[in-house]
């Protein structure tokens, strides 16, 4: 079901729950993260970075931006809108390129999905990956290579090879809500130390 996201000024396809209120137990809830589309969810991280590209356009407005780890591209979407000259989405989920590429035409913008080879960008941006270790090891060298970056992330999972600033903080939200996981997490905004020129 397609839903407008009114603070980051957007609409997203997101999964549509029969039932808000869940409850399972632990084996079915087991089953159900390792089913789980998470392109089909908006979720907290990305929802905060969003919001943030909203309030600071000018972090994004022309340039040539990759949206790490995009899901519903939630954050592509929301930097194209903000005037990026050019957004590029990459998941390891190839539903999620698809996902992405839907979201962005209801909301009248492009995204272009990396095959491949890393795009040149001038700004990279990414939230919600550091859960899963992987994420890390392919972030990381884009970290230090792309010559500026945003992340959202909770400080808890925050990643340590790089110095960071933080840029933001905020409560947010993931949808649809699944009972109440991730009804309030606590994001942070970072920028590699020292870049705090993007606000």
């Amino acid at each position: 079901m397609a839903e407008h996201l009114a603070a980051e000024q957007l609409q997203l396809w997101l999964l549509s729950l029969p039932d808000s209120e869940l409850t399972l137990d632990s084996q079915a809830i087991g089953a159900f993260w390792q089913h789980l589309p998470y392109w089909a969810f908006a979720w907290a991280g990305g929802r905060a970075l969003a919001q943030w590209i909203v309030a600071n356009p000018q972090a994004v407005a022309g340039k040539k931006v990759l949206d790490f780890g995009c899901g519903s591209a939630l954050v592509g979407i929301a930097a194209a809108k903000a005037g990026a000259a050019e957004v590029w989405v990459a998941d390891l989920d190839a539903n999620a390129l698809q996902a992405a590429a839907e979201n962005a035409a209801l909301n009248g913008v492009e995204v272009l999905p990396v095959k491949g080879e890393w795009p040149q960008v001038d700004l990279l941006l990414a939230s919600d990956v550091l859960y899963d270790i992987s994420s890390s090891a392919d972030l990381k060298p884009l970290m230090l290579s792309i010559p500026d970056w945003i992340l959202a992330e909770s400080r808890f999972v925050a990643p340590d090879f790089v110095a960071l600033d933080c840029l933001h903080s905020m409560v947010s939200s993931t949808l649809p809500a699944i009972g109440d996981f991730d009804e309030a997490v606590e994001v942070e905004i970072y920028c590699r130390a020292g870049q705090s020129r993007l606000t």
